[in-house]
C-alpha cells in the first residue's frame, strides 16, 4: 500500500523500541528520513542540557563556543580520543533541530523567526492531529504569599526579601475544560496542615530547600498527568518551555510532550499570556479582602502555609474557562474568537476593596494595583544548573533545610483545635441566615447539600 520495501520494514521491526524512544523523547525532527545516532551520546546530552539552558537565558551561542562546550565536557566525562569536528556538531544540530540561526548571533530577528516557524509549522501540525481539550499547556509561576500591603518601598529581586514563597505549576487544556490541580512546592517538607493529610489538600504539594521546580518533580507531574489519560483513554499534547528544569521524557503512553521555542513564551505561551495573571489578581484580591476584614475587626491577619494553600485553590477556581481560551486563541491556538468574558467585572470587586483599604490609611500611597498584582512576578522558579550538574547527571531534589527558615515559617504556622461537625453545621446554618438577610439566593451555593453532607457525618 506504501510501497515500502520487504527489507526496510523488517529494519523498522528490528529497531522497534529505539524508534519509539526518539519519538517520545521528540529528538528527531518530523522531516528526517534516517535516524542517525551518536556514537557519543554522553556528551550529547551534556551539550544539549546546556544549550537549552543557555537558550532559556537569551545567550547568543556560536559554533566555536558548542565546539569548545562539547570538548570540555568530553574531557569532564573522561572519553579520550574526542574531538568536536565540525561534522559532529553538524548532525548534532541536525539530530536535535538547532536552527543554524541560533547559534550565529541573529539577536533581534531570531524570536520572530521561531514565532513564525512555530505558528506556520508545529503548532499547524498539533491543530490537526488533536482536539482542543486534548491540548495543554503548563507554566510556572513564583508567589510570595505573605505579600499583603507591607511592602513599602521594597524592592524584591529573585524573592530574596522574603523567606517564605511558592513555586506554582498551572496547567488547563485548550477549552478551558479541564484546570489540572495546581502542583504547589514550598520550602518546608512537613508544614502545620493542622490535621489535615498532605493527600487530602486541594492541591498537589512537594517541597525542597529552594522552592523551585526541579527535573524530578516535572518529570513525576508528567508521568502523573500520563497514568491519568491512559486511564481516560486519551492521547494528549503538553505543550511547555524550555526552561532547564524540563526535561525530555521517555516512556510516555498517552503524552506528548512539545517544547516551546526558546525566548518566544510571551506570544507562544497562552498560561502565559494572561491566565496566570488571572489567578494572581484573584489570589492578591483575596488577601486584601482578608487584610480589611481583620482590621474592621480590629484583630491581625496572619498567613500560613494552609491558608495560602486555600487561597490558591480558590483563586485557580475563579479563573473563568473563558479566559483561558481567549489566552489560547491569543496565541494562535484557535482561529474563532471564544466567547470573551468582561475583565471590569473580574476586577471591579477588587477596585471596590482597594478603594475601602485606601479609606482606612491601609493602602500604601505609592503602590498602584498592578504592582500589588506583580509583586511576584520576577521571582525565580528553577535552578540554573552547573556544568558538573550536568555531568553528573544528578537531578535529586534537594532535601528541605532544618535550618533558621523552616524553623521561621514553622512559627508562622496557626494552629488549630480540631473543629467539631456540630459548629460546621452551625456556620453553614449561619451563612444561609446571612444570605437571606442580604437577599441572596442561597440555591447557587449549594450550602443545603452542605448541611446534609454534615449531618451524614454525625450519623457516621
Amino acid at each position: 500500500k506504501f510501497n515500502v520495501p520487504r527489507t526496510t520494514l523488517n529494519s523498522w521491526l528490528e529497531n522497534k523500541d529505539q524508534i519509539v524512544d526518539v519519538i517520545d523523547a521528540d529528538t528527531f525532527s518530523v522531516n528526517q528520513k534516517q535516524m542517525w545516532t551518536s556514537t557519543h551520546s554522553d556528551i550529547e546530552n551534556c551539550l544539549l542540557a546546556w544549550l537549552c539552558q543557555a537558550r532559556a537565558q537569551s545567550i547568543l551561542v556560536s559554533n566555536p563556543i558548542l565546539t569548545e562546550k562539547a570538548n570540555q565536557f568530553a574531557a569532564q566525562l573522561g572519553v579520550e580520543n574526542f574531538e568536536c569536528t565540525n561534522g559532529w556538531l553538524e548532525r548534532f544540530k541536525a539530530r536535535h533541530g538547532v536552527p543554524s540561526l541560533l547559534v550565529c548571533g541573529e539577536a533581534n530577528s531570531a524570536p520572530q523567526l521561531l514565532i513564525n516557524e512555530w505558528k506556520s509549522t508545529t503548532l499547524v501540525a498539533i491543530l490537526a492531529q488533536y482536539e482542543p481539550q486534548d491540548i495543554y499547556n503548563a507554566d510556572e509561576t513564583g508567589l510570595l504569599p505573605n505579600r499583603t500591603l507591607a511592602f513599602r518601598g521594597e524592592k524584591c529581586s529573585s524573592g530574596k526579601q522574603t523567606k517564605q514563597r511558592f513555586t506554582i505549576l498551572l496547567a488547563a487544556n485548550n477549552d478551558g475544560s479541564d484546570k489540572r490541580k495546581l502542583l504547589v512546592i514550598g520550602k518546608s517538607a512537613k508544614p502545620c496542615f493542622n490535621g489535615i493529610q498532605i493527600n487530602r489538600l486541594p492541591v498537589q504539594y512537594t517541597a525542597n530547600k529552594k522552592a523551585w521546580m526541579v527535573s524530578t518533580i516535572f518529570e513525576e507531574y508528567v508521568h502523573t498527568l500520563d497514568r491519568d489519560m491512559v486511564r481516560q483513554k486519551r492521547k494528549v499534547v503538553l505543550i511547555v518551555d524550555n526552561c532547564p528544569a524540563h526535561p525530555r521524557i521517555t516512556g510516555l503512553k498517552a503524552v506528548r510532550l512539545q517544547f516551546l521555542p526558546p525566548n518566544t513564551t510571551s506570544h507562544t505561551q497562552p498560561l502565559d499570556s494572561d491566565v496566570i495573571r488571572n489567578f494572581k489578581l484573584h489570589y492578591r484580591h483575596d488577601l486584601a479582602m482578608h487584610a480589611l476584614i481583620a482590621a474592621d475587626s480590629r484583630n491581625t491577619f496572619k498567613m500560613d502555609v494552609l491558608r495560602s494553600i486555600t487561597i490558591m485553590k480558590k483563586a485557580w477556581d475563579l479563573v473563568e474557562k473563558e479566559t483561558i481560551a481567549n489566552c489560547f486563541h491569543h496565541c494562535s491556538f484557535t482561529r474563532e474568537q471564544p466567547a470573551e468574558k468582561s475583565e471590569s467585572e473580574e476586577s471591579s470587586h477588587f477596585n471596590n476593596t482597594v478603594d475601602q483599604l485606601r479609606i482606612v490609611s491601609l493602602w500604601p500611597t505609592d503602590v498602584s494595583q498592578g504592582d500589588f498584582i506583580d509583586v511576584d512576578a520576577v521571582v525565580s522558579v528553577s535552578e540554573l544548573t552547573s556544568d558538573s550538574d550536568i555531568v553528573a547527571a544528578q537531578s535529586t531534589i534537594d532535601k528541605p533545610d532544618h535550618d533558621d527558615d523552616e524553623e521561621e515559617e514553622n512559627n508562622n504556622n496557626i494552629l488549630h483545635p480540631p473543629i467539631k461537625i456540630a459548629a460546621g453545621i452551625a456556620a453553614v446554618d449561619m451563612l444561609q441566615l446571612l444570605l437571606a438577610q442580604q437577599g441572596i439566593e442561597d440555591a447557587a451555593y449549594q450550602l443545603s447539600h452542605l448541611s446534609v453532607v454534615l449531618a451524614s457525618l454525625v450519623s457516621t
